[in-house]
């Protein structure tokens, strides 16, 4: 039926009985307050559900906070939404009679549709019916008599409030169960439903602390790393284990122990979570790997001993070790390719006997095991490896030092150090310094013999060479002389300053020509050294090895080269030897068949005659060398007889022409014998025409012998000059010794001289002593050369020398010397100064009259002259060459003067 409003004023209605609306009032207040008890109930049952849904939802996860304002929302919705709209249908709109009929309908369609039927006829209107009221009210009150038959309360919908109570009872029970016996939880999770946005920390009975954990946790890249997760000291609970996961990776178990779970996982190389589980405690916590940190640079700054005048240095300690000079002050600063957080390090004193025991480390980490050896040694002794901590200045990716002062044993330094991911790098850091010493400077002479002959006018050049460890403070030379035979000079003696260094200066290097003649030596024995100092306080000066340098007279220079020219002349006939060998061994193969000169056995003959033929050849040129340098000393001598120096040159040309030519034409010839190429006549060939060269060049060493062994017997005659003269300047020498000091001398004993006399008197003995043996000598080689060359003015000297008994005079004057017989010996010793001189000069002017060169005393050769001029040519550009090498020598000199400094 079409629910209409009745006209607000009707002219005439029949009521309701009383009875029926009492009826239906009472049906309309229970259907009231059951819905708006289902209302409220539903309500509190959303909000209770909701809050212990977070509750619950707590205790096993941590609920997202979108969750739990879904959960609110849902939960506050009930009151919010679903109660109104549930009063608003059960109570707002059950109001009017027709719709409490509609409802009764629906339990009891009958009564319902009747009651329907009284309403509308209680509003049914008289101008517009035909009913009469009467008949309008006799319906009505046969339907209230029927509707009183029946309980209209019957027809209510189900009601559900005392089930909802006994819900929201129970609800509420286990709400206040929560709060009371868990009230900290309970609360939790109220502030947590409350505001589910909010940052509020999920509580758990079980409680880890991860507050020393950062987030996200930084590990090491691709290495497998534990984690340690602690219990809180809040916790309810102490769960025997928990677990963790990496990722979707395997659940990996771990015990309590110490109130703390450790976990170990596998390398990881992709960032994730790490999801633990602790009873019901569930964290997620984020983790990164990362490299671990690495060293990109270690460098050591060095401040030198201030005696030194140095500036700071660096050093690269990549390798981890570094000698360091003790002293210094040395810092060390460390740049590592990512910020640091902590740091630390320490230096560990090792003990002095440390680097004899242990060989020099090759890394740092060989020093550290031998270093941690020692010290897990049981016996050693506690203070054997000091440690100080250090503090380290860290800024950002850098590590410094303070300054650590060397000492005079090792340090060894391990340095450890945490990035901002509280990483620690593979390997330590493990520095050594090794004590070092200022070590003595040193020097040494450089282009020069350790032994050297030469004349007085002669030039001397070498370097001069200085080196340090830190520095030079200058360089120089100096020398001392020593004479060998009795003589009222003076030694010399005297330095010079060639070089002045500085504090950087660890290398001199200075050119110097020595010339005795310009600082005014005399020929004598002299000791050359080189000297140098540093700038190390109270060290006294170092010296070289010395140089001895054997300044000659002219008569003793041309005996050296005597003796030296005897032995080149040995050589020369051992060579001549050697091909003379060689050649008979070449004539043996040679008488082979050309067919059987192919066989290998000859091949390797042939083979083994050229190795030596090249030794032979080398020899040659290398002697040819040395008789070179012996030709230009004898003709710078200027005293040795002409003849000599010319048949000492035609030697010498043949020579050249052996080494150069002659012998390399020999060794081609038999190589060519040897080619794989070669007909068997080819190397018979070959071999004929070595031969025939080797016949040449022996005549060719044979005459180069025959040359020499003339200019040896010429230089031999012509050094009996010389040494005759040497023997009288020896025997002058030793009269100077007694005129000098005849006051002293005279009218005294041996053993009455002061102890310096005694040592002059000695000297002047021994002196006399080998005087007597060289003119003995003398006296003996004339003989044997008169028997070899039969010269008349040599037998005439010798039967001269012979009937002076010089000899048996001179052993007298000897003793004579020795017991100080002053005023006797100086006499003699002059006498026979005289004598000897007198022979030396008849022999001189014999020679010089006797004319040579195999002429027969006629006429000089154009030969001789052109020999003469050359010689002449060759002394002038000698003289010249001494004169620019001695005018080098005193620009030296000059400058070395200018460098001279007052020495302490």
């Amino acid at each position: 039926m079409p629910d209409e409003q009745p006209q607000s004023t009707p002219p005439k209605q029949a009521p309701m009985p009383d009875g029926l609306r009492t009826q239906l009032e009472q049906f309309k207040t229970q259907l009231w307050k059951i819905k708006v008890a289902e209302a409220i109930l539903a309500g509190f049952f959303g909000l209770l559900l909701s809050y212990l849904l977070v509750f619950g939802l707590d205790r096993f996860m941590e609920t997202p906070n979108s969750l739990r304002l879904l959960i609110l929302v849902l939960g506050v919705s009930l009151f919010s939404l679903f109660a109104p709209y549930w009063i608003r249908r059960w109570v707002f709109g059950h109001r009017q009679e027709n719709q409490l009929a509609r409802l009764i309908s629906r339990r009891f369609p009958k009564l319902g549709d009747r009651l329907l039927g009284v309403v509308e006829l209680q509003n049914q209107q008289e101008t517009k019916e035909t009913l009469s009221p009467e008949l309008r009210s006799a319906a009505m009150r046969t339907v209230a008599a029927e509707t009183a038959k029946r309980d209209l309360l019957d027809a209510l919908p189900a009601a559900r409030h005392r089930k909802g109570g006994l819900v929201v009872m129970a609800l509420l029970a286990l709400s206040a169960t929560a709060m009371i016996s868990v009230p900290d939880a309970g609360i939790n999770s109220l502030k947590r439903w409350l505001m589910p946005l909010s940052n509020t920390e999920r509580y758990t009975f079980t409680q880890l602390d991860l507050s020393n954990i950062s987030q996200p946790h930084h590990v090491p890249y691709g290495e497998s790393f534990s984690i340690t997760i602690p219990l809180s000291e809040n916790t309810n609970r102490h769960p025997d284990s928990a677990r963790a996961q990496y990722g979707n990776g395997e659940w990996i178990e771990a015990p309590l122990v110490n109130r703390s779970y450790t976990f170990t996982f596998p390398g990881q190389r992709a960032k994730d979570h790490i999801h633990l589980e602790a009873d019901d405690a569930r964290h997620s916590l984020p983790v990164e790997p990362v490299i671990r940190p690495e060293m990109e640079q270690v460098q050591a700054m060095i401040e030198l001993p201030a005696y030194l005048q140095r500036d700071k240095v660096s050093a690269d300690l990549r390798a981890g070790y570094l000698s360091v000079l003790e002293g210094s002050q040395v810092t060390i600063q460390t740049t590592i390719n990512r910020a640091i957080s902590a740091a630390g390090a320490k230096v560990i004193h090792l003990p002095k006997e440390a680097p004899e025991a242990l060989p020099l480390p090759e890394s740092a980490e060989a020093a550290e095991s031998a270093t941690t050896a020692e010290t897990e040694d049981p016996s050693a002794s506690p203070d054997a490896h000091p440690e100080q901590k250090m503090v380290l200045t860290i800024n950002e990716r850098k590590l410094t030092t303070p300054a650590i002062t060397m000492p005079d044993h090792a340090l060894l330094i391990p340095v450890e150090w945490t990035d901002i991911y509280n990483l620690k790098p593979d390997t330590s850091l493990k520095i050594r310094l090794e004590n070092t010493q200022d070590q003595s400077p040193s020097t040494y002479i450089q282009g020069v013999e350790r032994q050297h002959i030469m004349l007085v006018e002669e030039t001397l050049s070498f370097e001069v060479l200085a080196e340090d460890d830190y520095g030079l403070k200058a360089c120089g030379l100096s020398w001392e002389g020593e004479f060998t035979k009795p003589t009222s000079q003076q030694a010399a003696k005297g330095e010079l300053t060639l070089a002045q260094g500085a504090p950087t200066k660890t290398t001199l290097n200075q050119s110097f020509s020595f010339s005795p003649i310009n600082m005014g030596i005399e020929p004598q024995k002299l000791i050359l050294r080189s000297w140098t100092e540093d700038y190390k306080p109270d060290r006294k000066r170092v010296y070289s090895e010395p140089i001895v340098l054997y300044i000659l007279t002219r008569d003793e220079h041309a005996q050296v080269l005597k003796n030296e020219f005897d032995r080149a002349i040995g050589e020369l006939e051992d060579i001549a030897r050697k091909e003379q060998n060689l050649n008979d061994e070449n004539q043996r193969i040679e008488r082979n068949d050309a067919e059987k000169l192919q066989d290998e056995t000859n091949l390797k003959k042939i083979q083994s005659q050229q190795d030596a033929e090249r030794e032979n050849k080398e020899r040659m040129q290398r002697l040819t060398e040395k008789m070179e340098k012996l030709f230009k000393d004898a003709v710078r001598n200027g005293e040795i007889d002409k003849e000599a120096l010319q048949k000492m040159g035609k030697a010498l040309q043949n020579m050249r022409e052996l080494g150069a030519q002659d012998l390399p034409k020999v060794e081609q010839k038999l190589q060519d014998a040897q080619s794989q190429r070669n007909t068997a006549e080819k190397t018979k060939k070959d071999l004929q025409e070595a031969i025939e060269e080797q016949k040449k060049a022996l005549a060719k060493m044979k005459q180069a012998l025959k040359d020499a062994n003339e200019a040896n017997r010429n230089f031999e005659a012509s050094t009996f000059v010389n040494r005759l003269k040497r023997a009288a300047t020896e025997e002058d020498g030793i009269a100077s010794t007694f005129i000098d000091s005849i006051d002293d001398l005279i009218g005294a004993t041996f053993e009455e001289l002061d102890p310096v006399q005694q040592r002059a008197v000695k000297e002047a003995h021994n002196q006399q002593r080998q005087t007597a043996s060289d003119v003995r000598w003398i006296q003996e080689d004339l003989a044997h050369y008169y028997a070899r060359t039969q010269k008349e003015e040599h037998k005439t000297l010798v039967e001269e020398m012979r009937s002076s008994r010089i000899d048996e005079a001179m052993e007298f004057l000897s003793n004579q010397v020795a017991s100080n017989i002053s005023v006797k010996s100086l006499i003699e010793a002059k006498r026979q100064a005289e004598q000897l001189r007198k022979w030396a000069k008849q022999l001189e002017g014999d020679q010089g009259g006797g004319g040579g060169g195999g002429q027969g005393g006629g006429q000089p050769s154009q030969e001789d002259k052109d020999f003469e001029f050359m010689l002449k040519v060759m002394r002038m550009i000698q003289k010249e060459q001494d004169i620019r090498e001695r005018t080098r020598a005193l620009e030296d000199l000059k400058r070395s003067l200018k460098l001279e400094t007052p020495t302490n």
